[in-house]
């Protein structure tokens, strides 16, 4: 088994350490002469610096909820506040929040993570905001807050970008990234850019027909198989893989979080991306990971 072979297998092993996996693409970008996909592992594996722009997979918009104290005891505790009372510039860091920790530091908050909800500083924000949330109120306290499903979903996202990757590089030469190769079983720097772009930045694996790689809309109820199978055939999941996934779901007790699958459904979820992978499920790879994780999560109630 070669380095691009070892990747692909550790890549839709939902099971494998992504840091591991990154390690061995860093191998691979040397080989390969890649800077771009140096830079791309170094920035996932360290952490995004502030003067460099996080991909898209690293954005999404957080929710921001206050305590309000007034006169004689009257108050709000945990209130919506909508972001139209920030200024323009202020309200860009709550709508497109940009996720700049590492792959380790994710697993780990992910890890410990106690809810479904994960906050993020708002520094001096309650001074800000003041009386002008609610009337004749102070806001005392607030907090912005994202769940622990966005940071599923950039996992999965890292995961099947290395699969892309490695998939297409493949596809040009199998032996791509060993050592001592011959001119011949070589890729061009300018390909290699090309194929990077593309399944990295590009966003090409897209699911079959109009519907977004990275927003799906469930309608499952909790432990609630019927409703799980429903949605799932809309995906063009066949019968007998959705009865396997039946038979893993009944020998498991329902896990702690969203991110603890249990031995036999994260199985199912690693042969399911082989599937998307060879083609004998015509799903996006990149597309899914992201829809059996959510859907799964939904049915256990996350």
């Amino acid at each position: 088994m070669n380095l691009l072979e070892e990747i692909q297998n550790e890549a839709v092993d939902i099971k494998s350490d992504l840091g591991t996996i990154l390690r061995k693409c860093k191998l691979l970008a040397a080989r390969l002469g890649s800077k771009e996909l140096d830079d791309w592992l170094l920035w996932e594996s360290n952490g995004y610096p502030e003067n460099i722009k996080v991909p898209d997979y690293r954005i999404w918009r957080l929710e921001l909820k206050g305590d309000f104290t007034g006169p004689f005891g009257s108050g709000l505790r945990n209130a919506n506040i909508p972001l139209i009372f920030l200024s323009e510039e202020t309200r860009d860091q709550y709508e497109n929040y940009q996720c700049r920790q590492s792959i380790s530091s994710i697993e780990h908050t992910l890890k410990y993570a106690d809810g479904g909800t994960l906050e993020v500083s708002t520094g001096d924000l309650v001074v800000l905001l003041g009386t002008k949330v609610y009337q004749g109120l102070n806001c005392i306290q607030v907090k912005a807050e994202f769940g622990i499903g966005n940071l599923l979903e950039l996992l999965n996202s890292v995961r099947n970008r290395i699969l892309d990757f490695s998939l297409a590089v493949w596809k040009e030469k199998p032996n791509a990234g060993e050592s001592n190769l011959k001119s011949s079983e070589m890729i061009e720097p300018s390909k290699i850019n090309q194929i990077f772009n593309t399944t990295i930045f590009g966003g090409t694996a897209n699911l079959i027909g109009e519907v977004s790689n990275s927003h799906f809309v469930f309608n499952i109820k909790s432990h609630d198989f019927e409703s799980l199978e429903k949605e799932l055939k809309k995906y063009l999941i066949n019968y007998i893989d959705i009865q396997e996934l039946k038979e893993a779901l009944k020998k498991e007790d329902s896990p702690k979080n969203a991110s603890s699958f249990g031995p036999l459904v994260s199985t199912w979820i690693s042969s399911m991306i082989k599937k998307a992978a060879d083609g004998s499920w015509k799903i996006g790879i990149a597309a899914a990971g992201n829809l059996l994780a959510k859907a799964i999560a939904k049915y256990y109630g996350f």
